[in-house]
């Protein structure tokens, strides 16, 4: 049969429109005696339909469940994510607007622009970490190249090309990251989309790409793809054979996408920390967890009184590979 790069998108919004459909049954309650007493408003800084969509409307549809006052996405694409997350952070810290985002938006884009339109390190308040997913080092089937020693050797003897779906982009800057790590040339092509990437790389005009696990792991399945690494602190359980970058001895290379909540600054604690704990009771659901894993993502949660430090961390450690390979979007 043959495999569509949107078609698992589609099935998931499909199964994602049966779920919400479905009352959880929980009896709806305040967190707080005074919240929220009116609707509030998540903002997704990409169009809908996309991997960061998926999880805040799960994350939505929960928390509505849970707390009986409606939680409304809004869609605000553009800029890799700035419109959105800017308007966020400039919101009023009363807990009613909120931003579902990414490792791009809250972390990449501090280095990213040199001058981003809002503090991203100290200009918002992190709230909890819902989910991450894996990035995969691939080639074609039918590629000479057969294992991450084999990319290595080639890339000394020639310049490779390697894609990736936008310039900044997760897959952008650790395939930068492993070229340089590793010694070798290879030229950059971005793409507008992941869509046009897989055709080129099924193809073979270009030579490697290292996506995010979602878009490549039917590939993988189906025979047309063929994974040399995987980033994590632990081989995968769906693709036992495939190595992780750190036992590769790419041990930078351990960065992974992920999706969390963010609020404004000075947003109260309380507040934040009730998000966090029916956050953390969302993604308990199996219906949810089931959902997360069709779209090629893992539970990773992490509660408030970890997100300050963590954001930083990410902040630090997307920043060094970002500079080091020049990589910018003004």
């Amino acid at each position: 049969m043959k495999n569509h790069p949107k078609r698992g998108v589609r099935h998931l919004m499909l199964a994602l429109a049966a779920m919400l459909g479905l009352g959880a049954g929980a009896h709806a309650e305040r967190p707080l005696p005074d919240y929220p007493d009116r609707p509030i408003r998540m903002i997704v800084p990409f169009p809908a339909g996309g991997t960061t969509d998926i999880v805040a409307r799960l994350a939505a549809k929960g928390v509505t469940t849970r707390w009986g006052q409606t939680v409304v996405i809004e869609n605000k694409g553009g800029a890799g994510g700035m419109i959105g997350t800017a308007e966020g952070a400039r919101a009023a810290p009363d807990g009613y607007t909120l931003v579902m985002g990414n490792n791009q938006t809250y972390s990449t884009n501090a280095s990213l622009f040199a001058k981003p339109s809002f503090d991203i390190a100290r200009g918002v308040t992190p709230v909890a970490m819902l989910t991450r997913t894996k990035h995969l080092l691939v080639v074609r089937k039918d590629s000479p190249i057969k294992t991450y020693q084999d990319l290595v050797a080639a890339g000394k003897r020639q310049n490779l090309n390697y894609g990736s779906p936008s310039v900044g982009s997760s897959s952008h800057i650790i395939s930068d990251a492993l070229q340089r790590a590793a010694g070798m040339q290879a030229n950059h092509i971005p793409y507008r989309g992941s869509a046009p990437l897989m055709v080129d790389l099924l193809g073979g005009q270009i030579d490697f790409s290292t996506a995010t696990y979602g878009s490549v792991a039917g590939y993988i399945r189906d025979g047309k793809l063929r994974a040399l690494a995987i980033t994590g602190e632990q081989r995968d359980a769906e693709l036992p054979e495939v190595p992780t970058f750190t036992e590769l001895g790419l041990t930078t290379l351990s960065l992974d996408s992920w999706v969390g909540l963010y609020g404004p600054a000075k947003l109260p604690e309380n507040i934040a920390r009730a998000w966090s704990d029916a956050v953390a009771s969302v993604l308990k659901e199996p219906e949810v967890i089931n959902t997360l894993k069709a779209a090629g993502f893992e539970v990773w949660f992490k509660p408030y009184d970890e997100m300050k430090t963590f954001h930083l961390e990410e902040i630090r450690r997307w920043a060094a590979e970002v500079k080091a390979g020049g990589i910018s979007l003004d």
